[in-house]
């Protein structure tokens, strides 16, 4: 690793506080997970989590390439950006970062970091690669030389990966925080116009451009569309919005998501809070079409999904994540056996599944209620219960999952239920293919023993939200034969398991923030208390009032007043 100051300008360095704690956390080589688990600050966790390297980890870099990078800010990225090349240039204006960032990055010895402005340092070989997140946004002003320079520094088959933030992107519309930044008001954020970027590009020969959409946006990217795989409404809910705590909620940005697709799929677009673009001199296509992480999951349940050449492969995110993975294989085993089918295989540590046009369950339910063929509807859901009950293998009341998220549940209650050995309790509508008459179960990750098979059902509806608007949950759950009191019990064992995946940091960013609605409830609360307050003081006023009223029309008060005007008559005597 070598840290180079040729090009370094002495400056001061104007850093925020939360930018000097970040340092101080990187330099002291705390431990940056247990940091994170008390942490509410988006800018800390930003930082120090691994979430952020989601934007560049499953593009596919050539092998000993040369990657510069630009901006490298705290490195959130540069190790990833390490790991997948054979040298690095990462560049960086302020001392503090770099020095932070050398110590962030102490382990790799392909990595240069040079503190200075690109416009300012001189290289003496071009590169495979050039990142530049957020570059341009940082350097509105001048990012047409910007964009001359790095073309200068690209090798004639190199590839450019820049982001930037979308004016237009939901989260300007739906909501503000403490930087008060909105559509309409940009006084302290820099956006870059997406056409004007074009232009440039074109302008500077650049014949290949591919637009990537990440989700909810390039900082915690969850999952990442392209014009060849657009998003769904089935996707929405793959866009884990997050909150700083001084979020203001206009309306939820999901159901607007869902709105703008109902109106008009193509226009979703123009309404991504960022964009990645790709950019290429040579006309070279890359056939990913399809990138998604989960990042609510903690780290030992994630894993990262890419859709290329015709199928989708799921890969452990990290060492902990291999043993997710095994699980899965397990399943697809289970599946198999059973006589159920499926679109899954796996080789090694790698979840392979053929890509489908078809259209899910979930889609074809929703099209015959559209059509007004509810009884059909309803008897392809009684189809799939029969299918899924019939095929997988009986459990035991004994040892069964209740006991073991201790929930509790009466004799009675459990002799109702139809209890699954393997109870593979992601068997919902949105994964499963419904082809000549037939089903195909994929992306069944997770499995209890000793399920019952109306908990499963439970979770299809539940999580089937589109359903809703043609049949209520009380009517589907009367014909699938749940009662309420079943229903009770598998809210909690639904939330249990939740919470045994669920990744705390996200779920706490994802909730943060107020709604409007909240605002206007607080507001009425401190209103009715200052009424109450003001009522309490009058009451007071008046039970004073009462009280020497009394005292003025009692006996003692009037006796009292007459020896006063004797006494005043004496002493005028």
């Amino acid at each position: 690793m070598k840290l180079n100051l040729d090009f370094y300008k002495e400056k001061q360095e104007n850093l925020t506080p939360i930018e000097e704690e970040i340092i101080e956390i990187i330099n002291n080589e705390n431990d940056y997970q247990e940091i994170i688990k008390n942490e509410e600050r988006v800018e800390v966790i930003q930082a120090l989590s691994d979430l952020r390297k989601n934007i560049i980890s499953w593009y596919p870099f050539k092998e000993n390439c040369t990657i510069l990078q630009l901006n490298s800010n705290f490195g959130e990225i540069t190790s990833e950006l390490c790991e997948k090349a054979n040298k690095v240039v990462s560049i960086e204006s302020s001392k503090l970062k770099s020095q932070a960032l050398m110590k962030r990055c102490k382990t790799y010895e392909n990595l240069e970091i040079i503190v200075g402005n690109i416009e300012d340092i001189k290289f003496e070989n071009k590169f495979d690669y050039i990142i530049m997140l957020g570059t341009l946004e940082k350097n509105q002003e001048e990012y047409e030389k910007i964009l001359e320079k790095v073309k200068s520094l690209l090798s004639e088959n190199g590839t450019i990966l820049l982001t930037f933030d979308n004016k237009l992107g939901l989260k300007y519309l739906t909501k503000t925080d403490d930087t008060w930044i909105t559509t309409t008001n940009v006084e302290n954020k820099k956006f870059i116009n997406i056409k004007d970027i074009y232009s440039k590009l074109e302008e500077l020969g650049f014949k290949n451009i591919k637009n990537y959409y990440p989700m909810p946006d390039d900082k915690f990217t969850n999952v990442i569309y392209t014009d060849e795989k657009p998003i769904s409404k089935n996707d929405i809910s793959r866009n884990i919005v997050y909150n700083k705590e001084s979020t203001i909620t206009l309306c939820d940005e999901n159901n607007v998501y869902r709105e703008i697709l109902d109106a008009n799929k193509d226009m979703i677009k123009y309404f991504m809070n960022s964009y990645l673009l790709e950019v290429k001199i040579q006309d070279e296509k890359n056939d990913i079409k399809f990138v998604s992480f989960s990042n609510m999951r903690k780290p030992e349940y994630r894993i990262k999904t890419i859709m290329k050449d015709g199928y989708v492969y799921k890969y452990p995110v990290n060492e902990q994540s291999i043993n997710h993975i095994k699980q899965v294989k397990e399943n697809i085993d289970i599946i198999r056996k059973s006589g159920l089918k499926t679109l899954d295989d796996y080789n090694q540590n790698v979840i392979i599944s053929k890509f489908s046009s078809e259209k899910t369950l979930d889609e074809i339910i929703i099209n015959l209620l559209k059509e007004n063929k509810k009884e059909e509807a309803i008897n392809l859901i009684l189809e799939f219960k029969n299918e899924i009950m019939q095929k997988l293998e009986k459990g035991t009341k004994e040892n069964n999952v209740f006991k073991r998220y201790d929930i509790s549940c009466n004799q009675e209650q459990l002799e109702e239920m139809y209890f699954i050995k393997d109870g593979l309790w992601d068997l919902t509508f949105q994964n499963c293919f419904y082809i000549n008459n037939e089903f195909y179960f994929y992306d069944q990750e997770w499995r209890e023993e000793n399920l019952p098979i109306d908990f499963i059902l439970y979770r299809a509806i539940k999580y089937f939200v589109r359903l809703k608007k043609y049949i209520n949950d009380e009517e589907i759950y009367q014909i699938l034969k749940i009662d309420k009191s079943k229903i009770q019990i598998f809210e909690q064992l639904d939330d249990k398991i939740q919470e045994k995946i669920r990744n705390s940091v996200l779920w706490k960013l994802n909730n943060q923030g107020k709604t409007i609605r909240d605002i206007k409830i607080e507001l009425l609360t401190a209103n009715h208390k200052i009424n109450l307050l003001s009522m309490e003081k009058k009451n007071e006023v008046e039970k004073l009032n009462k009280e020497l009223q009394d005292i003025y029309n009692s006996r003692s008060w009037k006796l009292v007043q007459k020896l006063r005007k004797i006494k005043g008559n004496n002493k005028s005597n």
